[in-house]
């Protein structure tokens, strides 16, 4: 779609992370030389989403093709198939992606799984990370509160129930962890945080399309400068190994040790920059 702005979940998280980041990369479009590589946790947790979505498709567990040394895969998997976490709905949807137009922008997101059972709708998010996860920290996350946004906005399609509205209370978001089945977050929807979200959505539809650089500052937490692939934009000149290295690396010994901190590489910071 062109001659509109298009914004997804993953570009506000980046926005209200660090705004120079998002302008560098997404009103800029700036290729900057410095790479951040995927980790291992990360390509994992994309081959149990790829495995997840094939069962749901209709593949049996035991033809399911699990890539070679993927112990953590292996165990997620079983977790999800002893867990069923989300049950036996009438219909269900593996990777659904959904958008909607509001102030002049176009919103767009897409579900790990989205299940309907009678006149409710849930949104399911497999989140593979080792931390425990935080409800408060979830429930007021921007991809929690675009989706439900957009499934509220695409209920009556989704749910075909034609001119009439769905209810934001039949709306609910579900986060399942394969590694904390038991803290599973489940966080109803409602009109008032529905109002709640379209302000919000108002706000960033303008601040996220400003065209001056001075309105993108750069975050005041520079441990999440590790993670990002422009570092050397904002600190030229220095050495940054990749997000958890194999084996640590610094052959020059110029890693800025006083800006990045080894906090920085904590595994509950790593899933705070990619929520």
């Amino acid at each position: 779609m062109t001659g509109i702005k298009q914004i997804t979940q993953t570009q506000i998280s980046a926005f209200e992370r660090c705004r120079r980041f998002y302008y560098l990369k997404n009103i800029r479009k700036f290729v900057w030389p410095v790479e951040v590589s995927t980790n291992r946790h990360t390509l994992q947790g994309d081959d149990f989403h790829l495995l997840v979505r094939q069962m749901i498709l209709g593949l049996d567990a035991g033809d399911l093709i699990i890539p070679e040394g993927s112990e953590d895969v292996k165990r997620w998997l079983a977790v999800y198939l002893a867990e069923q976490p989300m049950g036996k709905p009438q219909q269900i949807f593996a990777e659904k992606e959904v958008s909607t137009v509001f102030e002049d922008v176009f919103w767009m997101g897409k579900f790990d799984a989205l299940t309907i059972n009678e006149d409710k709708l849930t949104i399911y998010d497999w989140k593979t990370g080792s931390a425990r996860p935080d409800p408060e920290r979830y429930r007021t996350a921007p991809q929690t509160r675009l989706y439900r946004f957009l499934a509220k906005c695409c209920a009556a399609r989704l749910m075909g129930t034609g001119l009439h509205a769905v209810p934001a209370e039949n709306i609910e978001m579900v986060y399942w962890f394969p590694e904390h089945p038991e803290k599973t977050i489940r966080l109803p929807y409602s009109e008032e945080t529905y109002q709640q979200d379209q302000t919000w959505l108002k706000t960033l539809a303008v601040e996220m399309s400003l065209p001056d650089q001075d309105a993108y500052p750069q975050t005041s937490k520079t441990r999440h400068c590790g993670f990002c692939s422009y570092r050397t934009y904002c600190f030229p000149g220095t050495f940054l190994p990749d997000i958890f290295p194999e084996e640590e690396s610094d052959p020059d010994g110029i890693f800025q040790g006083e800006l990045f901190s080894d906090e920085a590489f904590s595994e509950t910071d790593r899933e705070e920059i990619i929520f």
